[in-house]
Order: C-alpha cells, then structure tokens, then sequence
C-alpha cells in the first residue's frame, strides 16, 4: 500500500522555522545547545525528504551529478564572497594566504558552507535509496543498518577527534538517511520503521555523550518532521519562505557580522539573532526575485 509523497506547504514553514533555529543557534555559539542541534536535524531531515519525494514522483530516477555541478556555482560564488570578506575586515596575519588549513578545501572560505559539498555528495544515496528500498522488509533492514552506523558515527563525534568539516559530516549523515528512509516509509506507509531507528540513534547519542542536550535532536527533529506534515496548511507565500530558507542559511553569518558591527559585541545574543534573520530573510526576498539566482536557491 502506497501513500502521496507529494509537496506540502507545512513542510515549506519547517524549513524557514528550522533556518530560524540555526541562526539563533550561531548568534549564542554552544556546542551543547538543542536549538541548533533540534533546527539542523530538521533541516537535513527535510532536505533529504523533499529530495527522495522527488525521485519518488520521477519513477526512482535522480540525477545526483546534474545537482551536484548545480550546487558547485554557488558553492563556488559563496567561497569568494566570504573569502573576500575576510580578507577587506579581519587582522588574522594569514588572511591574505590561499590555503592555511587542508580541510577547507571540502568546505571552502567559511564553515557554514560545508553544508553544500555534503549535500552535493550525498545526493548520490538517493536514487539508490529509493529504487532498492521498496518492501517494508528492506526499510526494516536499510534502518537497522543506519542505527548500527549512527552508533559508530556518533562514536567518533562525542570523541571530538574528526577536523571540520568532517565532524559536521558525521552528525550529518545519518540525519540526512534517516530523512531518505523516512520518504520511502511514507510512501510504505510504515513510518514507524525509521521512526525506531531515530529513537536508537537518540539513546545512543544519549548514553555515548552522558547526557548532552542535543543528544534528542534525532527522534525530536522527526518529531517535528511529523507535526508539520500533517498540518493542513495552503498559503501562496508559503512556498517562497521555503525557498528563502536555504538562502537565509548561505547569507546569515554576513549579516550577523553586520549586526554586531553596527550595535558591538555586548548586544543581546538573541536581536542579534533576530535583526540578523530578519536582514537575511529581507536579502532572500530580493534574491527570489533574480531568475538567475532564483535557480541556485532550489538546489538544496
């Protein structure tokens, strides 16, 4: 038996909600916070589904090089932007140097970026995903497996020994499979399958971390997930906040910068946070309305 995966408005305002959490999470900057944890578990949950919900409706066909060069040009165009900005404003004396960390070349010029090259690389899961999972019996296998692999992953996280962006990459990955297999459970309409699973890599990250705030950030993200996907909500504007949701993720860390130009360091951590989504939301509306641009902020 088979359900609609189809688009939803709701799952529009998850995504600009889930945006919100992550700047509010970068303006107070804890390694321990559940907001940001909470916002980027949704983000990458969401971000998976909608892709697989695609594939799903083309047949099982995705085509992950095509999204992956499209994700390249603004990966590429955001490096030089932030590396520009980095070199005009900070006084690090290596600012002006190509290359002073390895790493950053799976990342590029800021941190926050390494969420492009992931996506571009993990978008080569999909169409496997979603073409081989296609019984309940392989979900349950295909979310036995993701646990298992969480667990390990989740290992390597709380021992803090992967540099950026790996690390990221490792919270990452199985938030973003968890998303895939969630898709193909919808459409199974076996939900409750991934739903396990989410609840296993939460008591994992639980007991590994001694008790972490984000170590729910899993099953409650999926939780969320649910909650919006079953609101009933239809609204024009509703897509456009969806679509602005990604841009707002891009462009936020410049505009904070500006915020705590203009107002100092000693702000109140949380208008900071929201005079900086409010900027950024207001560039993400002007952007939506660049045909050109338009096209880079649909790849995510």
């Amino acid at each position: 038996m088979t359900t609609s995966t189809g688009h939803r408005q709701s799952i529009d305002l998850a995504r600009f909600l889930a945006a919100f959490g992550i700047v509010v999470a970068h303006a107070y900057v804890s390694p321990n916070d559940i907001v940001g944890h909470l916002s980027l578990s949704l983000f990458l949950i969401l971000s998976a589904f909608l892709a697989a919900s695609s594939a799903q409706r083309a047949g099982g066909s995705y085509d992950a090089w095509l999204r992956a060069r499209r994700i390249a040009v603004p990966w590429l165009a955001w490096s030089a932007f932030y590396r520009a900005l980095e070199m005009a404003f900070s006084d690090r004396p290596d600012r002006f140097l190509p290359v002073t960390d390895p790493w950053s070349l799976l990342y590029g010029s800021a941190i926050h970026l390494w969420f492009l090259p992931f996506i571009a690389l993990a978008g080569f899961l999909v169409q496997p995903v979603v073409r081989h999972i296609n019984s309940p019996a392989r979900l349950a296998v295909a979310s036995a497996a993701l646990a298992v692999a969480g667990f390990a992953l989740l290992e390597l996280r709380v021992a803090r020994i992967l540099p950026a962006p790996l690390e990221q990459w490792d919270f990452a990955l199985p938030l973003y499979v968890l998303g895939l297999l969630v898709a193909v459970a919808c459409r199974l309409r076996h939900l409750w399958i991934p739903t396990v699973a989410a609840a296993v890599l939460s008591l994992s990250a639980l007991w590994l971390s001694e008790g972490a705030n984000w170590s729910w950030s899993a099953l409650a993200a999926l939780a969320v997930f649910g909650l919006f996907w079953r609101l009933p909500l239809r609204a024009r504007w509703l897509p456009e906040l969806g679509q602005a949701a990604f841009v707002i993720y891009l462009i936020h860390p410049f505009f904070m910068l500006v915020c705590y130009k203009f107002l100092g360091p000693g702000v109140n951590l949380f208008l900071a946070a929201c005079l900086t989504f409010l900027m950024s939301l207001a560039a993400a509306m002007v952007w939506q309305r660049l045909p050109v641009l338009l096209r880079a902020a649909r790849t995510c």
